[in-house]
């Protein structure tokens, strides 16, 4: 894999977790400028970059398996092996934290909705299942921002069949059109009542979906297959082109803003937006990869590439624990929080987003030690034993 599209995937991951973390704190601070809350708004959309980054991944991986094994059953079991490993462990670890959480403060007399929303042992079994997404109970109250989790897993069922069924650009033009018209039908006849005139709202049921935030992956999937060599920078890109994703990648996230944030008239379309956005922004990182790597001499832009890195490395487990770092200021600092003025307000914030990105990253490379590299090491165990199984057939 190359070092160049690494760096790059692990600075789109990087800005995404820092505007998720940014978003979810951002709803302690009443007093912040209007234009500060207006751009920590913007930080929810860091899922759907999240979910580009997983669609160009996933179809990567599988394309580089598909090489190296000749047996479709044999690159589809290892892709359902590798993601569940990657993914399973800590969502249950953070299953059984996030429940504890949840019963000691309602054991303590607090508030159940400052943890999570009501729900009870079948939504945690939909969760244990990864299908909480297709319920409304399940989808976000087992674990805080579950929901990005279920629609990943969703997409993750259906990944090999859209790899093998898209092998030309007509079939993958062809599988665009059939998975948009899913999402579109889902929609209209699920929530809309048969019409497309209706409004989703923001973290509603509606918006988190599969129907919503599908397109999103098939965003990442086209991003894949029609810039794959952008993407591994074995490809030349003039100037105008890096330029022009830098532009595109821009008008899409004004367009995102607009629709989401600042207007909030079209929710549903928002996340397609987004992704659009996200694709462009990645592209322009990876064009940029080499010129940002010779200019970064400085010893403060290293230690921003850095953190840039180790961020995007560990933005799932992040993105699972830092919930509990929104949730302890909540609880002893929200006075503190919604008293100060103006000024206070903003560095009080600012330094409450790097506080709790600290104390997250430190929890997610404790889980990755405990939990995560166990996982990691029996996968690579059963894929060996796979391998194996399936050499000796040919």
């Amino acid at each position: 894999m190359d070092k160049g599209r690494v760096a790059a995937l692990d600075a789109g991951r990087a800005l995404a977790i820092v505007g998720v973390v940014a978003v979810h704190l951002s709803f302690q601070f009443p007093n912040l400028p209007h234009a500060v809350t207006l751009v920590a708004r913007m930080g929810q959309y860091g899922v759907q970059l999240f979910f580009v980054i997983s669609a160009i991944t996933i179809f990567m991986t599988l394309e580089i398996d598909h090489e190296r094994c000749a047996d479709a059953r044999h690159v589809t079991l290892r892709f359902y092996i590798k993601r569940f490993f990657r993914i399973a462990p800590l969502y249950y670890a953070a299953i059984a934290v996030y429940g504890l959480i949840s019963y000691g403060a309602t054991r303590s007399g607090y508030e159940r909705a400052w943890i999570l929303g009501a729900h009870g042992p079948v939504d945690v079994l939909l969760n244990v299942l990864f299908l909480h997404a297709l319920s409304q109970t399940a989808i976000n109250n087992v674990v805080p921002g579950g929901w990005s989790i279920g629609v990943e897993m969703l997409f993750y069922l259906i990944a090999p069949l859209l790899f093998f069924a898209a092998m030309n650009r007509v079939r993958l033009v062809l599988a665009t059109i059939v998975l948009l018209a899913l999402s579109i039908a889902t929609l209209s006849f699920g929530d809309c009542h048969g019409t497309l005139d209706c409004q989703v709202h923001n973290n509603s049921f509606s918006y988190f979906w599969p129907p919503v935030q599908g397109p999103c992956f098939i965003v990442g999937m086209w991003a894949w297959y029609g810039f794959r060599s952008h993407l591994l920078g074995t490809s030349s890109i003039s100037l105008r082109t890096t330029w022009l994703y830098f532009v595109l990648a821009v008008v899409f996230a004004l367009t995102t803003a607009a629709l989401g944030v600042w207007l909030a008239k079209s929710h549903a379309l928002a996340p397609v937006f987004a992704a659009c956005a996200a694709t462009a922004f990645l592209l322009f990182v990876c064009a940029r990869s080499d010129a940002v790597r010779r200019s970064m001499q400085s010893r403060v832009a290293l230690v921003i590439r850095h953190c840039a890195s180790a961020l995007g490395r560990e933005s799932y487990g992040i993105y699972l624990w830092h919930f509990i770092c929104v949730y302890a200021t909540f609880h002893f600092f929200a006075g503190l929080f919604r008293q100060s003025d103006r000024d206070t307000s903003l560095a009080l914030y600012v330094t409450t987003v790097l506080v709790a990105l600290t104390a997250s990253y430190g929890l997610s490379r404790l889980s990755d030690r405990l939990i995560q590299g166990r996982a990691t090491r029996l996968s690579r165990k059963l894929l060996s034993h796979i391998d194996g199984r399936f050499d000796a057939l040919r």
